[in-house]
């Protein structure tokens, strides 16, 4: 205000200057009128004064004009300087933001390149800002996979460019090295632009922790191969996929190695977790790319063999597998052998579920076991029906063991010098509410897998010692029998064992050495060491134990020795056989009568049907035995009927005993 003040000042004084001037130009006119009475000059004078006038006029008003507009135009520098700064401010702030915000920052134009690029994405592309701002697109940062993914190809192309409105995509990043990482885009639309910021986020250690929690959930840890989720993720497409063409055709190949439970027990787990390992990658090496191999758990592995056009291609591709499974694996310095069982499932077709085909498949492969190690079964129809069989039989002894549906039968086991009982083996039966008495024969081997046999066993032992025990009441001290019961591995290596009878022969009276415990050779060698332990525990508590089916196992005269054995039983099919093979059956039967007394141990001779048999054996001096030549296995209503025949008979001739067979004293 203080400089236009100054200026209308200077203004005024211009202004009386010239009407000054204009006052001195009047005076010099009048006086020259006065003495020429000239009018023109006065004329003049008057033109000159009116100008002066009009000329102050204009003066004073450009002044003032001047004075505003130099107010305005300096209102407006400032505010042009205060809106200025605070651009700069802003433009700083968001500058900073841009370069700071912590994430790999660009702005793209419509046309993808890159306009401009914080630090962070400099160092993420290893490209200097030169090489990059408007020489460059986004999408030179990125593989060509996910460039497929997100623009499409030439024959399904994607015309909106991705994040055009706020989107998040996954993609590999490549650097200018060509190293890659897993990133993050995120896209936003600038405003009232075509062009868009994206921030890009290094997820690579969170990808990569997610493909190891995906391989864990769908892999096997120990062989690394898939499991059985992702395999039944592979049944499922193949399944699809027979829907969609009639011409596909696959396999399923369910393998099991035989007796690998023997490699760990004796090499160790780490030699058999090194064998499961050597194992998948043998067969991984005989397989085709196309074939999907997978271990379920265990030793059990499974194959999906893709684009099977007959039978025959399966064939070769087992008979191939089984080759190369008979030659020895190498580990720790030994030689192991792991042959395999193998069940095939080849009519595919006709399957919905995957799990169904699984199935099957395990099923054919127990069959196979069944058959002799190293074997091969398809699945069909009848082997489906045995197996419905099976389970609906699992069912039902699982219903018989709540129920108490197990009955107890005795066979008498004789003096063959006198054909006099001793005693009796327990025989369970299954009394089955629909198809009536089952033998063991039937059941007991699914018993025996389902885990079933020890409840089983257990109503067998109890019902033994009682049924012993009122027989004893009956007869009173003399004489003095015995009962044997059968037991199976899985039981006899229970650590309960010796509590569980311990409690059942103080529930019914019986004295421990009226029972006996009868159980196969092989089922003693499986676990040798711990089978030693309890059988001595056993026999100092007083209950002794029989060897069954003596001969057909292992027969190693090194445990005999070291067993608290009381009585071996010889096998049936010797003495079934004893008559017609003399040189052979008749020699072993001999050894093993002469090798039991010369370990002190009793012999019983199952089996035997003949007098001629029985003839035989007393012969060998073999000093006891069981057959249908003495008795059938009786129901216990039969026994005691028995058992009061000899107590009538005892008291008068307790010098005489009873024989079996004539019903007389001998």
């Amino acid at each position: 205000m203080m400089k236009i003040k100054r200026h209308t000042t200077l203004l005024d004084k211009t202004g009386i200057l010239i009407i000054g001037t204009g006052a001195c130009l009047f005076y010099y006119y009048f006086e020259t009128t006065l003495r020429g009475e000239n009018l023109n000059i006065l004329i003049t004078i008057g033109i000159i004064l009116v100008i002066s006038l009009f000329t102050q006029y204009l003066l004073n008003d450009i002044n003032s004009s001047k004075g505003a507009l130099q107010q305005a135009n300096e209102t407006l520098e400032h505010r042009v300087r205060e809106r200025t700064e605070e651009l700069r401010n802003s433009e700083l702030k968001y500058r900073t933001i841009f370069e700071n915000t912590g994430a790999a920052t660009i702005i793209i134009e419509k046309d993808k390149k890159i306009s401009l690029a914080n630090s962070r994405f400099l160092d993420m592309s290893g490209c200097s800002r030169s090489e990059i701002i408007d020489r460059k697109t986004w999408v030179d940062f990125i593989d060509e996979k996910s460039y497929r993914k997100l623009f499409g190809d030439e024959k399904n192309p994607v015309a909106e460019m991705p994040g055009a409105h706020g989107k998040h995509v996954e993609c590999q990043f490549v650097d200018k090295h060509e190293n890659r990482k897993d990133i993050l885009i995120s896209f936003a639309q600038i405003p009232e632009t075509e062009a868009s910021v994206a921030s890009l986020t290094d997820i690579t250690e969170l990808k990569d922790a997610e493909r190891r929690i995906y391989f864990q959930a769908f892999h096997d840890a120990l062989t690394r191969l898939p499991n059985r989720a992702l395999f039944l993720e592979h049944l499922r497409v193949a399944i699809k996929r027979t829907k969609r063409r009639p011409d596909y055709h696959f396999a399923v190949i369910y393998l099991d190695i035989d007796r690998f439970k023997l490699v760990n027990d004796s090499l160790g787990h780490g030699v058999g977790d090194d064998l499961l390992v050597a194992f998948a990658a043998r067969i991984r090496e005989f397989l085709r790319d196309i074939d999907i191999l997978a271990r379920l758990g265990g030793d059990e592995f499974v194959i999906l063999l893709e684009e099977v056009c007959d039978p025959d291609c399966t064939n070769a591709i087992i008979e191939r597998l089984q080759q190369a499974l008979r030659k020895p694996f190498g580990l720790h310095g030994k030689e192991v052998f792991a042959p395999a069982s193998f069940g095939v499932v080849l009519n595919t077709q006709d399957y919905e579920q995957p799990e169904m085909i699984i199935r099957d498949a395990d099923a054919a492969m127990y069959h196979a076991k069944e058959s002799g190690r190293g074997q091969v079964k398809v699945f069909d129809k009848k082997l489906h029906a045995k197996t419905l069989h099976l389970l609906q039989q699992e069912t039902d002894l699982r219903n018989a063991v709540s129920r108490n549906q197990f009955q107890n039968h005795y066979q008498p086991i004789v003096r063959l010098d006198t054909a006099s009982v001793v005693g009796f083996e327990a025989l369970i039966r299954w009394n089955h509410p629909e198809t009536g008495m089952i033998s063991p024969d039937a059941f007991i081997l699914t018993a025996e897998e389902n885990g079933l046999i020890v409840p089983i066993t257990r109503l067998t032992l109890e019902r033994s010692c009682r049924d012993l025990q009122d027989w004893q009441n009956i007869l009173g001290k003399a004489p003095e029998f015995t009962v044997s019961v059968n037991i199976s591995c899985r039981h006899f290596l229970q650590p309960s064992l010796l509590d569980d009878l311990k409690e059942v022969l103080e529930r019914t009276g019986l004295p421990p050495h009226l029972l006996k415990l009868e159980i196969t050779e092989t089922a003693l060698m499986d676990e040798a060491d711990e089978s030693i332990r309890m059988a001595h525990r056993l026999r100092e508590f007083g209950i002794r134990l029989m060897i069954d089916d003596f001969g057909t196992g292992y027969s190693s005269l090194s445990y005999l020795q070291r067993l608290p054995i009381d009585t071996l039983k010889i096998d049936r099919s010797f003495i079934s056989k004893i008559q017609e093979n003399p040189e052979s059956n008749r020699n072993i039967v001999e050894a093993i009568v002469s090798l039991a007394h010369k370990l002190d141990m009793h012999v019983v001779a199952e089996g035997i049907e003949t007098p001629e048999q029985h003839a035989i054996l007393l012969d060998m001096k073999c000093e006891f035995g069981q057959g249908f030549l003495f008795s059938r296995p009786m129901p216990k209503s039969d026994v005691d009927a028995l058992v009061r025949q000899l107590g009538s008979f005892c008291p008068s001739k307790r010098d005489q005993p009873y024989c079996l067979t004539t019903g007389l004293p001998n």
